[in-house]
């Protein structure tokens, strides 16, 4: 059934791979793009959450950065694209118009059904999908390999270690915005050997409680890093004006640093959860 639906997706793209004028609207679509080598038929970039892979940043440097956050229409259009992918959230009638009124403007649209999943097999799905849409499947495969194979060393490592408890922590201070149970950041933290203590939860990332965090007690406390709140000032925050300021997790300085992009889905899933496994490795001072 998945070869079936991926033969009608392909087969919607009416133009040949050759002509594709792409634009990205997210960092993890962009590194997937980059990596798989279809830096050639990318126009543009938006919604750059960090800093680019280092073994990428040449190709990125040469593509030009339509907005730090979303396109207007003029920007996009201006391009002359024909394919569309990224953040689902940039088809809607604010930022680039509908899926509908964008295909009817001439352009195709993929959004990877990783970014609504909480499975590592969906984000290989979608990028084996980049690399038809592209032809570029070889490539795509030999990226999907060499992840495995890095989650497979991590996985070793920890399948006789007992899972640490973790919380996960986004941003807002009333109440904490935090990574859940139902996307892909839940399955990095376990897969990592961590015990997210909001895996119950429905959401991928939402709103949860202090007092939730004050129960649980985590012994490590992985901080989200983008946007315009840094990751010192996050944790300034947590250490001196927080709810669970004496928590000893946060007064021994706990904390794990993953930028979003590493947390999110694409193809820096498994160095995030390298990060947060080799982190949760140390003793415990």
């Amino acid at each position: 059934m998945k070869k079936i639906l991926l033969f009608l997706l392909i087969t919607t793209l009416s133009f040949s791979t050759e002509n594709i004028r792409a634009v990205s609207t997210s960092q993890f679509t962009t590194e997937i793009l980059l990596a798989i080598g279809a830096e050639n038929q990318l126009l543009g970039t938006a919604y750059l959450d960090d800093e680019i892979l280092p073994e990428l940043k040449e190709k990125y440097d040469k593509i030009p950065v339509l907005s730090k956050g979303a396109p207007t229409k003029e920007q996009f259009y201006a391009l002359n694209p024909n394919f569309l992918t990224g953040w689902k959230s940039i088809a809607t009638p604010k930022n680039l118009g509908t899926k509908e009124e964008l295909e009817e403007n001439g352009v195709n649209v993929f959004f990877p059904k990783s970014q609504d999943s909480h499975k590592i097999e969906d984000v290989y799905e979608d990028i084996l999908t980049f690399g038809d849409i592209f032809n570029l499947k070889e490539n795509a495969k030999n990226v999907i390999e060499n992840m495995k194979k890095d989650i497979e060393e991590v996985k070793e490592k920890n399948k006789n270690r007992k899972s640490i408890k973790v919380f996960a922590y986004d941003s807002q201070e009333s109440a904490p915005f935090v990574v859940g149970g139902n996307g892909i950041g839940n399955s990095i933290i376990e897969i990592a050997g961590g015990d997210n203590i909001f895996k119950d939860t429905k959401f991928a990332f939402g709103v949860g409680t202090w007092e939730k965090v004050l129960d649980e007690n985590p012994e490590f406390i992985v901080i989200v890093d983008y946007g315009n709140t840094s990751y010192d000032k996050k944790v300034r925050y947590l250490k001196n004006d927080s709810p669970i300021a004496q928590l000893e997790a946060v007064k021994k300085d706990r904390f794990i640093r993953v930028p979003l992009s590493y947390i999110s889905s694409g193809i820096k899933i498994s160095k995030g959860i390298e990060i947060i496994s080799n982190r949760l490795s140390e003793d415990k001072k």
